[in-house]
């Protein structure tokens, strides 16, 4: 795992929006508490993070965050009846993040994404400008999509500049992480997509350190001898009742606990992360169609509803 180090203000370059994916094979491995916790934790470093809920058939982040009812989600935005600012739910930070000027707010999802399909030029393009707003109000925007080797879950890593699969030491995680790289590497491995880098594979629920290099590098040998390159590993989250006890209760435990051992475990992620987006400015190689949202969205937009590759 890399080392955790935190960049200081003089080396840092000049701000750009980050986009990260964060998807898993089968469902049950933790995938959306590590993204809510992620973001989190990102903001304890002074990073101004947008989490939307990417799950196109189950979305339920708002619940996991502890957001009762929320009135609007992206499908309100999609047919021109909110704007960004009337959907986003901003969230109370740490006072060290507070400090730092980092903040997360939740883009709520639903079916809404599905709708993309249908709209014309014009409805596209008003689209993409609304979500074009949230450039400037982020560093980072975490994608938490859903689990399988369906288009609907591939497209956010296709789209996106780093990709986070999760699994656990489970055999059924593991054989479903690798069926996700086994997926992606058909475009993946021909250079269109920064897969030696943007993919990244993390383990979660593990007892120790060793345990979750095993299964890291478990993985990284199947995907090395059968498709020719491998994920990154960035590293693992232990097993933690905090956990648990936090889904119970709808809050993020990394808000609740960030001193437990699951909560420093998603602490070095997001320095890891913070090192390899701002250090080694680890990116996409093909990104023809720019960097910003609407770049972003168009990518998404191509792949998620059509068969062009």
């Amino acid at each position: 795992m890399i080392d955790n180090i935190e960049k200081k203000k003089s080396d840092t370059p000049p701000p750009r929006l980050h986009t990260l994916s964060i998807l898993s094979g089968k469902g049950g491995v933790g995938k959306s508490n590590i993204a809510a916790a992620l973001s989190f934790a990102l903001a304890d470093f002074g990073k101004r993070v947008v989490l939307i809920d990417a799950d196109l058939g189950m979305a339920n982040l708002d619940i996991l965050c502890g957001v009762k009812n929320a009135r609007y989600n992206i499908s309100h935005l999609i047919e021109g009846s909110r704007n960004l600012n009337e959907i986003l739910v901003h969230f109370k930070t740490s006072q060290r993040a507070t400090q730092l000027n980092g903040g997360v707010s939740l883009l709520p999802g639903g079916v809404g994404l599905k709708e993309i399909a249908d709209l014309d030029d014009f409805a596209m393009e008003r689209l993409f400008s609304s979500l074009s707003g949230l450039e400037q109000l982020a560093d980072y925007l975490i994608m938490d999509a859903g689990a399988g080797i369906h288009r609907g879950v591939l497209s956010f890593a296709y789209a996106s500049e780093i990709t986070l699969l999760i699994t656990t030491p489970e055999p059924t995680s593991i054989r479903d992480a690798y069926g996700v790289i086994k997926s992606l590497g058909a475009a993946a491995w021909q250079g269109s997509y920064a897969a030696a880098s943007g993919l990244m594979l993390v383990v979660n629920m593990v007892t120790s350190s060793r345990e979750a290099s095993e299964v890291a590098e478990r993985i990284r040998l199947a995907s090395m001898q059968f498709l020719g390159n491998a994920p990154v590993y960035l590293g693992y989250v232990l097993k933690d009742d905090v956990i648990a006890r936090s889904v119970k209760d709808c809050k993020i435990f990394y808000r609740t606990n960030p001193e437990s051992n699951a909560g420093i475990c998603v602490r070095n992620l997001a320095g890891d992360l913070l090192r390899l987006c701002e250090g080694a400015d680890i990116r996409r190689e093909d990104l023809s169609e720019g960097r910003g949202m609407r770049a972003f969205f168009k990518r998404l937009a191509r792949t998620l509803f059509t068969d062009k590759k």
